[in-house]
């Protein structure tokens, strides 16, 4: 008679106020809104600090924020030069052919391109009034009309990656990828002569860069802005210059996830965090942190620990999420805060994507991202203080780590290495949602969900 009642029975053990009450957290965070998100973040441009496209992500960012019922603060940092493309066009024609021109539409300029437009024959010699096609365009110096720079690109050369010209330059640069490299090579080699017509229109301006934070208020209460306070962040440029979905797009959709969650689970009756959250969205990666350690902490309170997400949208290789750096003390006790949500809560099938992943790994410092300037600071470092990253990808190549010790490294085997996964189109052209995050958006859902619960638990702890 007990038997058929043992299924139940397991239910209602596992059925805790503590349980129902994460549930209303992690539950809220929603993969259309965050695929949704990435897409209007792209379609306003390069998103660099300084940029009008920067300053439209900041405003977009600023309205989420706001429309959840949140306060919201816009910190500037001094005037900075930029520069962002806003319009561009390159094809390609066999000069004397009757067959259409061909479209580079995987073409991408360089920061500080200059705008022009014109026609010029194309050669592999920088020579005056030519098409330079070549392979190390270095800074721009060249006596060529425009340059078309083969390299760099991501790693199976699909996309090229956006370069950088020095300020002043005289003639445009695009970057272009493999594929047409060959074709126009091809058609030089055949002993064609090839037109190639160009347009590029962008904007130089000095500006300040704009981050924008907001504040989610804690049980333990505390005035306006100078209460103790636990950061989510994530930079809001794409740092390379290009469409940057998955880097950083999707960072920041992972943070307004996170936001969106707590506040509505607030207003649906749950309870607040134990102290005081905020979430920062840096104009300008790394620039932009530095400037809000530098003038804004601990003089807007005192900061408790950081989360950030950099590349959580996306893996070319593998679906795990990582959690880096495992090999700071300071991080020591949020690391395992979120290790043991994961253990908790990870499905046994990993064929499937599933609410929480079921892979995961910590791993070792690797620097790169916002979290390394606050673990790097003397503040941080003298009050052992956290400032982990939560990611679905790292870099442009999948990478193999040594183990640190003492910590539990990948989740679904025994070894001393811990893989990282990749973005095949890491910095590139094709860094878009079609190619990244519009293919993978549990990893948003994972790495919000991860950060929600990992935080909410670690402010509890605190004393």
């Amino acid at each position: 008679m007990l038997l058929p009642l043992l299924p139940l029975m397991l239910v209602l053990a596992q059925a805790t106020p503590e349980r129902d009450a994460e549930a209303a957290l992690w539950s809220r965070v929603d993969a259309g809104r965050a695929q949704r998100r990435v897409r209007e973040l792209v379609a306003l441009g390069p998103r660099m600090g300084a940029t009008r496209s920067g300053d439209a992500a900041a405003a977009y960012v600023a309205a989420a924020f706001a429309e959840l019922g949140l306060e919201v603060q816009v910190v500037e940092t001094p005037e900075r030069n930029a520069w962002q493309p806003l319009a561009w066009k390159l094809t390609a024609q066999r000069i004397g052919s009757d067959e259409p021109a061909h479209a580079l539409e995987r073409a991408w300029p360089w920061q500080n391109s200059p705008d022009a437009r014109g026609s010029a024959e194309l050669a592999l010699e920088s020579q005056g009034g030519f098409a330079w096609l070549t392979e190390r365009a270095g800074r721009g110096a060249s006596n060529a009309a425009v340059i078309l720079a083969t390299r760099p690109t991501n790693a199976d050369g699909s996309w090229p990656v956006p370069g950088r010209l020095r300020e002043g330059a005289a003639q445009p640069c695009f970057g272009i990828s493999k594929g047409d490299d060959e074709l126009l090579r091809r058609w030089l080699g055949a002993g064609a002569k090839v037109r190639i017509d160009y347009e590029l229109d962008g904007e130089s301006r000095k500006a300040p860069i704009r981050t924008v934070v907001a504040r989610l208020p804690g049980r333990a209460g505390g005035a306006p802005w100078k209460a103790p306070y636990f950061l989510f962040c994530a930079h809001g440029d794409a740092d390379s210059g290009g469409p940057g979905a998955d880097d950083n797009a999707s960072g920041v959709a992972t943070v307004l996830e996170i936001a969106t969650a707590w506040k509505r689970a607030i207003d649906a009756g749950a309870r607040a965090p134990a102290r005081e959250v905020r979430f920062a969205i840096w104009g300008s990666e790394i620039d932009s942190t530095r400037h809000y350690l530098e003038t804004r902490v601990p003089q807007d309170g005192e900061l408790l620990g950081v989360l950030n997400y950099d590349q959580s949208g996306f893996g070319s290789g593998a679906d795990q999420v990582n959690i880096e750096p495992d090999d700071l003390e300071g991080n020591a006790a949020l690391v395992r805060t979120l290790l043991a949500v994961l253990a908790e809560r990870a499905p046994k099938d990993a064929t499937t994507p599933g609410e929480f992943p079921a892979r995961y790994a910590t791993n070792r410092s690797l620097g790169g991202t916002d979290s390394y300037v606050f673990s790097g600071s003397e503040l941080f470092k003298s009050k052992r203080l956290p400032s982990v990253s939560v990611f679905s990808s790292a870099w442009g190549a999948a990478g193999e780590h040594k183990r640190t010790p003492g910590m539990p490294g990948e989740s679904w085997r025994e070894r001393d290495k811990v893989s990282v996964d990749y973005d095949l189109y890491y910095h590139s052209a094709g860094d878009r949602p079609e190619n990244t995050t519009d293919k993978e958006p549990w990893n948003m859902v994972w790495c919000a969900r991860i950060g929600v619960l990992g935080a909410a638990r670690y402010l509890e702890s605190l004393p």
